[in-house]
């Protein structure tokens, strides 16, 4: 797959099948979509395009809010996710005033006609598009039936949850990953590199591997330990992640994202790794002393490997 950060100044393709959204955290109903959209190129042997947006549309309205730490799936990892569904080309562009006051009518007609040669739209069940939402499945087979045909696909759910972007968020501000996980399709992920941190986890018998994240709106889950997976030059290694403050060792204001790794005695700084999540354990407290902060560590260790032994991962 390739992608762009803005639409082509010309004609890019004769025909193709196209896909519009923020599509943040490429999550099942999202995948149903995109899936739909490869399946449909292919049957007419065509491209495939997905639209999206390399900032999230709430940025642009409501530019006060901070946006840092609000993002499933920053640039580049939505560029994997997507790319690993089958879609030939993704258009990240910039949501900014053109865009936003972009009529439906101009939208389907100098870009997706003129520029992608469009001939079918997929559109998740409550997509729209264009200035104040005008765009839609309907308009769209109301207006330009001869040129284009539009889809709708259903939602997707999770029992009686439709499956979506900011459900998922919520599910992991509150920690509970193995539900937001499900929605998702996979485990949700920290990817950045490995830094130097005080060596205070070393003394105290549990080294860390301390992540800087990649990109700074990537969402950060909720405060606590969770039981993780890390990979690295493509190995993966079993471990316990604690996400937050260390009250009881230090007076930080910052939230570090702190990875023990079982039987692990690599030298990996300035290495880059993704850390997945697979469930929270407890959430983040100060204890009273060190050595009860070690026993709990213990604790914390001894039920991360039990549970990844229930899916092999033993080291």
């Amino acid at each position: 797959m390739k992608y762009f950060y803005n639409f082509p100044d010309k004609a890019f393709v004769k025909q193709s099948v196209i896909t519009i959204g923020m599509f943040d955290g490429v999550h099942l109903g999202h995948a149903k979509v995109l899936s739909e959209c490869v399946n449909i190129a292919k049957e007419k042997g065509i491209n495939s395009i997905v639209i999206s947006f390399s900032n999230h549309p709430s940025s642009y309205f409501t530019p006060n809010n901070i946006s840092e730490n609000s993002l499933l799936s920053p640039d580049i990892e939505k560029v994997d996710w997507i790319a690993s569904i089958g879609i030939d080309y993704l258009f990240m562009i910039p949501f900014d005033h053109y865009i936003a006051h972009l009529p439906a009518e101009n939208f389907i007609e100098d870009i997706l006609i003129a520029k992608f040669g469009i001939s079918d739209l997929v559109l998740g069940y409550d997509n729209r598009f264009g200035y104040q939402r005008k765009g839609s499945v309907d308009f769209v087979n109301q207006h330009y039936t001869n040129q284009i045909q539009a889809y709708s696909v259903d939602v997707a759910k999770l029992g009686d949850e439709i499956i979506s972007s900011s459900l998922i968020k919520e599910y992991i501000g509150q920690g509970n990953l193995v539900k937001a996980n499900t929605m998702l399709g996979r485990n949700y992920s920290l990817r950045g590199k490995i830094i130097h941190g005080n060596h205070q986890g070393r003394e105290l018998g549990y080294p860390t591997a301390n992540l800087s994240l990649d990109d700074k709106d990537k969402l950060i889950p909720s405060l606590g330990v969770y039981v993780s997976i890390m990979k690295w030059n493509g190995r993966v290694f079993g471990g316990v992640s604690n996400i937050g403050k260390r009250p009881t060792i230090t007076q930080d204001t910052y939230i570090s994202i702190e990875t023990h790794l079982f039987d692990f005695h690599e030298d990996i700084y300035d290495q880059q790794v993704e850390v997945e999540l697979l469930e929270k354990i407890r959430d983040e407290k100060k204890f009273s002393s060190l050595q009860e902060l070690m026993n709990q560590i213990s604790q914390d260790a001894a039920f991360a490997k039990n549970q990844l032994a229930k899916i092999h991962i033993t080291s």
